[in-house]
């Protein structure tokens, strides 16, 4: 799993009291942005935005060359939808709703079970202020579930630079020949 940072985390809450040796998934440190009823095809905007340049306003390249991600994990298994769609949003204000916000990409899991995760890439021209780029300060993310209300399910979703895949790693014992 990825190392969770607070700072950049876009869904979910940080738990203070919950440390790593004492989590589990009854306590987790992050309790996920609760979508429950939700109606399909209605877009929730993340709990947070990440400010790309709190000083300049002026955006800034948060990748540096390196791809960026929003990593989305299912903290609690969907009910009630068929599907869950995750936007890359941006705005000019923090809150996400400035009337001014744009997806710039968007992905539909496959799985809604928990523990399912997702990455979505980041497209590099977002927090680009030149004539190339958008200019726009703050990122996040929207949840849209598909084919009904939500009546379970929770996601936590972080920007990130890691992308992590537990299927590359093998069980014990395998041969290579």
């Amino acid at each position: 799993m990825a190392l969770m940072d607070s700072k950049l985390l876009i869904a979910g809450t940080p738990n203070p009291s919950v440390s790593a040796q004492n989590a589990s998934s009854s306590n987790p440190p992050i309790t996920g942005q609760d979508l429950t009823g939700t109606t399909a095809g209605t877009a929730v905007l993340s709990t947070y935005s990440i400010d790309l340049n709190p000083n300049a306003q002026t955006g800034i390249d948060i990748g540096e060359g390196t791809p960026m991600f929003i990593r989305v994990v299912i903290q609690t298994a969907f009910t009630g939808c068929t599907g869950l769609t995750v936007g890359v949003v941006v705005d000019t204000t923090a809150a996400l709703t400035s009337g001014n916000v744009q997806t710039l990409a968007s992905m539909a899991f496959t799985s809604l079970a928990a523990g399912t995760q997702l990455f979505l890439p980041v497209p590099p021209q977002v927090a680009n202020n030149l004539s190339s780029g958008l200019g726009f300060e703050f990122i996040g993310a929207s949840f849209t579930p598909t084919g009904g209300t939500v009546t379970a399910g929770k996601v936590v979703a972080e920007l990130t630079q890691q992308v992590d895949d537990p299927k590359s790693f093998y069980k014990s014992g395998f041969a290579v020949t």
